[in-house]
């Protein structure tokens, strides 16, 4: 299955722009796939993943537990740690494992909308 940029299902959380391109909805069943706008000055809820995932840097730079990355650099996040995605602007890949929950500071556990 073709999955084109432009056919993404685009969705918006706290100023940022997901689109979902190998996900459940679009035919995946083990790698949930992903692209994320970060606006400039972007400043990201922080979360702890209940997978590993793994943000590769396609333009400007962001930066994750205090590491600062830039096109062409990854980052790989182990499962249970808290994070938070801050710069931008930038566009970002992310690659997780298909049913991947997110706890938020508050306690509450989401499935983001853009994994599914």
């Amino acid at each position: 299955m073709l999955v084109t940029g432009e056919s993404a299902v685009a969705r918006s959380f706290g100023g940022f722009e997901f689109r979902s391109l190998a996900v459940p909805s679009r035919g995946s069943t083990e790698i949930a796939l992903w692209t994320v706008d970060v606006p400039e000055g972007g400043d990201g809820t922080p979360h702890r993943a209940s997978k590993e995932e793994v943000f590769y840097v396609l333009s400007g730079s962001v930066t994750i537990q205090g590491q600062t990355a830039s096109a062409g650099d990854a980052i790989v996040v182990p499962p249970g740690t808290e994070l938070s995605l801050t710069g931008g602007p930038a566009r970002v890949l992310v690659a997780t494992s298909v049913g991947i929950e997110a706890v938020l500071a508050d306690g509450s556990t989401i499935t983001p909308p853009w994994s599914v």
